[in-house]
């Protein structure tokens, strides 16, 4: 079946119309994520790429990237710091990244998702078209139309880690770190992982472990990881792989975030 084309000329229009075509319409920007279904295809298309929501802002208080903004985008922009560049050329390829948005990305909020470990990291806020709400909180509970994500400005070090079956294909598993450096001791760290859970988790007992303490040798690290992540079976891999390769790259962000911080 076809589904019936809707293009809203506000976000009030568009909430209207969600409300009114019910669960089987779906908001679309990019249309990567719409397109890739295998299954239960939607019996209506709510197209919000007119709505203005393709700007990033640099405000006194953070970045400000509007739902519509594509991967790419962000690759390109002078005002977005290298973590959000880095993970954004985790996605696929350029052609992927020249369709893909921020907002459908969270949306579609796959366990493998490439910019939401790093966007955890930076301790981001989602905001909705009536409420703004942590990243973490939406990721567990939230729904609704995504306006914008706000990501904070901070001194924290960053370090990323990845790995993907080939070039131009999502992550298996991907790692963002930041953290605060007292000294030799890591203070405030947020571990992101993505690939090993039903959606991208912070792993809180890991951060709890680390913080206020120098970093661990990295076979204590990569044991700490592993204990605190439940990987399944798929097509991506083993359990028991994916449960080696995030703990092998918790240990290389982790150390990288700690290079960067150190060197300035």
């Amino acid at each position: 079946m076809t589904p019936s084309y809707h293009r809203p000329a506000s976000v009030d229009e568009a909430l209207r119309l969600k409300v009114e075509l019910g669960p089987a319409a779906v908001f679309l920007a990019g249309g990567t994520e719409v397109n890739n279904r295998s299954s239960t295809r939607p019996e209506a298309l709510i197209d919000i790429a007119g709505l203005g929501l393709d700007k990033v802002q640099l405000l006194p208080e953070g970045l400000r990237i509007g739902a519509g903004v594509t991967f790419q985008q962000l690759v390109d922009h002078a005002d977005v710091p290298w973590y959000l560049k880095a993970a954004a050329l985790q996605m696929a390829n350029r052609n992927i990244r020249n369709r893909a948005t921020v907002g459908g990305h969270l949306g579609v909020n796959r366990s493998c998702a490439d910019l939401i470990p790093v966007l955890l990291a930076a301790e981001a806020k989602v905001t909705l078209a009536d409420r703004e709400v942590a990243l973490e909180d939406f990721l567990v509970s939230e729904s609704g139309l995504i306006l914008s994500v706000h990501v904070p400005v901070t001194e924290r070090g960053f370090g990323l880690a990845n790995m993907t079956r080939t070039s131009a294909d999502i992550s298996i598993v991907a790692v963002a770190v930041s953290l605060a450096l007292d000294g030799e001791c890591v203070r405030r760290p947020v571990l992101a992982v993505g690939g090993v859970a039903a959606h991208v988790v912070r792993l809180h007992g890991v951060e709890q472990a680390l913080d206020g303490r120098p970093l661990p040798a990295r076979d204590v690290l990569e044991s700490l990881v592993a204990q605190a992540v439940c990987p399944i079976d798929d097509h991506r891999g083993t359990a028991a792989y994916k449960r080696q390769l995030v703990s092998v790259l918790a240990g290389r962000a982790l150390a990288d975030a700690v290079r960067r911080l150190t060197i300035g």
